[in-house]
């Protein structure tokens, strides 16, 4: 960022990051075993790190890549992983953006992308 411009965590390892913690979220809402997870991102770095499994560096998508195939041995899925551009998700963008808003606020921001009758559930990791 602007703040740390030289700092060694980039914007894609976050969002590689952000991608493990989503099918984390998935293993522990969902019976995922046998079964094919779709994932989507908008980050291309993050999709075609996540679809090849592996880096060509040592840094933080590598260890992240390890992480990547050891959840989804421990929870015996097939991952898929495509691209939904940022504009096209906007539940996405703001969950990740709004962070100044509260839950009830921020689901409020949401409700015409929610489907009416539709409950939420806010998962901790």
């Amino acid at each position: 960022t602007m703040e740390n411009p030289s700092g060694t965590v980039s914007n894609s390892d976050l969002e590689l990051a952000g991608g493990l913690l989503h099918l984390e979220a998935i293993a522990q809402c969902f019976d995922v075993r046998e079964r094919t997870v779709l994932s989507k991102t908008d980050n291309l770095n993050t999709l075609f790190w996540q679809r090849k499994g592996s880096s060509t560096t040592e840094k933080v998508p590598a260890h992240l890549l390890r992480l990547f195939g050891m959840h989804q041995r421990f929870h015996r899925y097939v991952p898929r992983h495509d691209y939904l551009s940022g504009p096209s998700n906007p539940v996405a963008d703001a969950t990740s953006r709004d962070f100044n808003l509260s839950w009830p606020q921020l689901l409020t921001s949401l409700s015409p992308y929610i489907p009416k009758g539709a409950s939420c559930q806010i998962w901790t990791p």
